[in-house]
């Protein structure tokens, strides 16, 4: 994905997080901006492009692994099977919460492993930005 360099310039001239760039930006620090951006941030949430499956079989509570059908323990089984999963896309997503539905551990846990703590710029533009995209975002 592009950064869009209009949105990078309002981000960094209207801070809406209040993640400190004024300063630096009067300053014409790109490299201290260009870190501020890519920071990784307990606070903000990005989804994960792949997980491996052992973090599947991790995730899977008993309680739930027991309620499954003979049938969604082998959908669950050729899903473990791979290795590593694809969870960008929106099948296996569904495959996932067809199996385990919303409310259960399980599917509580698979949510959660999904996500992993990012940065502004990802949040943003789903890449890390560079001082040379944010000299042109701020001075063209």
């Amino acid at each position: 994905m592009a950064v869009d360099l209009t949105a990078l310039n309002t981000e960094l001239t209207s801070d809406p997080t209040a993640l400190g760039y004024a300063s630096h930006v009067a300053a014409g620090a790109d490299g201290t901006l260009a870190e501020l951006l890519n920071r990784t941030r307990p606070t903000i949430s990005v989804k994960r492009a792949t997980i491996q499956t052992w973090e599947i079989i991790a995730a899977t509570e008993s309680a739930d692994w027991t309620a499954l059908s003979v049938e969604a323990k082998d959908r669950y089984r050729v899903i473990v099977s791979a290795g590593v999963i694809d969870v960008s896309d929106a099948n296996i997503r569904a495959l996932l919460g067809a199996l385990f539905p919303a409310g259960s551990a399980t599917r509580a846990n698979l949510i959660a492993r999904i996500s992993r703590p990012g940065s502004r710029a990802e949040q943003l533009f789903g890449v890390s930005v560079s001082s040379d995209e944010i000299a042109k975002a701020l001075r063209g």
